[in-house]
């Protein structure tokens, strides 16, 4: 074997034989799901749990908007925006993520072109942050609320 020379990439061909310890010059092949009937099951069973947070989610995300708009109050409004905000969001990754990965376990290509790949990754991105910020925005809220309320208790006339 020729250390000296280096190493050729993946698009290049190798004219030197290798004969160190791989002397059969056998390759290991990955074991495909018609070998193995359990990765199938496993697939389908992936496929289903990821099916059923998709429904539980979404009707889930749909019941808390349901619930935001048919009792306002205008004592909470912030708080309910952020609540808002965050269902909109999830239901968003919702459709943007768990039923196309749910679908992609079963399938061994993207079916659906580049374009919608592209902006499926795009949405999904963008509803995950959208998530994320919502969260931060509503921990400050209610730290700052918290943070309000602690200055308005005072005791001044204590005595012992």
């Amino acid at each position: 074997m020729n250390f000296s020379s280096p190493l050729p990439l993946g698009n290049e061909t190798s004219s030197e034989e290798t004969n160190d310890w791989n002397t059969t010059a056998t390759t290991a092949s990955l074991p495909t799901s018609r070998n193995f009937s359990y990765i199938d099951w496993l697939n389908y069973a992936s496929a289903g749990v990821r099916w059923v947070v998709f429904v539980v989610g979404t009707l889930g995300n749909i019941l808390v908007l349901v619930v935001l708009l048919w009792r306002r109050s205008s004592s909470q409004v912030g708080t309910q925006l952020f609540v808002g905000s965050l269902a909109v969001a999830d239901l968003g990754l919702m459709f943007s993520s768990v039923w196309v990965t749910a679908y992609d376990v079963l399938t061994p290509s993207w079916q659906f072109g580049l374009i919608p790949c592209k902006l499926h990754f795009l949405w999904q991105s963008l509803t995950m942050n959208c998530s994320i910020w919502t969260l931060a925005a509503l921990t400050v809220d209610r730290y700052l609320c918290a943070f309000k309320l602690s200055n308005t208790v005072s005791i001044t006339n204590y005595t012992v």
